[in-house]
């Protein structure tokens, strides 16, 4: 709707505080708003003081150009959504090894891979690394091994970003067997390390 912010000769005396008696150039002047709450225009040639761009008409009424009403102001109501809640930590993870190996498989890497994409990031009390040995050889030699598997599991967690202040390491040996065997006894099951959290 087109509104004249001043229509009478009455407003000259404004005029001249607002933007003198002389006529304002065109490069001088750019669209802007004018004014303040209800009584704002838009679309207002503007003196780069910020000033409305005001003429005379033959009769000597005082208007701008191209004032329009201003469109209220919409404010688009944004959504909160909360942060989904991260997976529950899991209690502990294994993983496997060849018979006298220390090094990871292509199954245990992954499945390291695993644990570590579960856990990183989390704010974590404490990991400890247990190796395990099996019951095939002698136990002096089983516990190293175990120690070992227990380093190696522990070097992947630290390359990977763990804290390696929060990564401690334990060796069992063949002295806490995931499957009871006699002695002498090669078993996949026992040869492994085990990663517990704390929270």
């Amino acid at each position: 709707m087109l509104r004249q912010v001043f229509t009478c000769s009455a407003a000259v005396a404004l005029v001249a505080v607002l933007v003198g008696s002389q006529p304002v150039a065109a490069q001088d002047a750019e669209m802007g708003m004018f004014g303040t709450g209800p009584d704002r225009v838009c679309s207002v040639l503007l003196t780069k003081r910020g000033d409305p761009v005001l003429e005379k008409s033959a009769d000597q009424a005082v208007y701008t150009n191209h004032t329009y009403d201003c469109p209220e102001a919409v404010v688009a109501e944004v959504a909160v959504v909360e942060p989904a809640a991260p997976p529950p930590l899991p209690a502990s993870g294994v993983v496997y090894f060849e018979f006298d190996k220390a090094n990871l498989t292509p199954t245990a890497e992954s499945t390291l891979n695993d644990i570590i994409g579960d856990i990183k990031g989390r704010d974590l009390g404490g990991i400890t690394v247990g190796g395990h040995a099996d019951t095939a050889g002698p136990p002096d030699y089983n516990m190293q091994l175990s120690q070992r598997r227990a380093n190696t599991v522990a070097a992947e967690l630290v390359k990977a970003g763990i804290p390696a202040r929060i990564v401690t390491t334990e060796a069992f040996g063949e002295t806490d067997l995931a499957v009871p065997t006699p002695d002498n006894t090669p078993d996949q099951a026992n040869r492994r390390a085990t990663i517990d959290f704390q929270r």
